[in-house]
């Protein structure tokens, strides 16, 4: 008997992940009460606790005020949101040796890393996308990092 093996050039959680909750952790690393947020980018408290909790997608015009005050691109804000939305409606697949459960996110290391980057990161492993992880360069870059540390650093194997 002939096995035929599938190959997929995508990364997906084993649940959809609402880019909400991936804001509330945001939020939560950089210490920004949610009220203060909320009025930062001008949305009802009531709303914006919507949002954190998936209840509320994030609009274009939601996502340039987020850019505004977080300074991380609204691109990827929709692009999480995206993702989101066509994950939802993908059958969950079921793996062999994955069991159901959310699994921990593997540890990386980035040498003399600010919380920036690894906020960055963080992003960029969840969505999952390489126009995220093309950011994550160009924002690398803009701090200073050679070509030669870039590459290194988008091309890490996790643990």
């Amino acid at each position: 008997m002939t096995r035929i093996m599938e190959t997929r050039n995508e990364i997906r959680p084993n649940l959809p992940q609402h880019p909400g909750t991936i804001l509330k952790a945001e939020l939560r690393e950089r210490g920004i009460k949610q009220k203060s947020f909320a009025e930062a980018i001008g949305m009802r408290p009531s709303h914006l606790s919507a949002l954190l909790h998936g209840a509320r997608n994030i609009s274009p015009q939601v996502a340039a005020k987020i850019e505004a005050v977080l300074h991380i691109p609204a691109r990827i804000w929709l692009n999480l949101q995206d993702n989101y939305n066509l994950d939802i409606l993908r059958p969950c697949e079921v793996v062999d040796g994955y069991d159901s459960q959310i699994q921990e996110r593997p540890v990386y290391a980035l040498a003399e890393s600010s919380q920036e980057e690894k906020s960055l990161w963080d992003l960029a492993f969840r969505a999952g996308q390489k126009d995220a992880i093309d950011k994550i360069a160009k924002a690398l870059k803009g701090i200073g990092l050679s070509d030669k540390q870039i590459k290194q650093v988008t091309t890490l194997k996790f643990l």
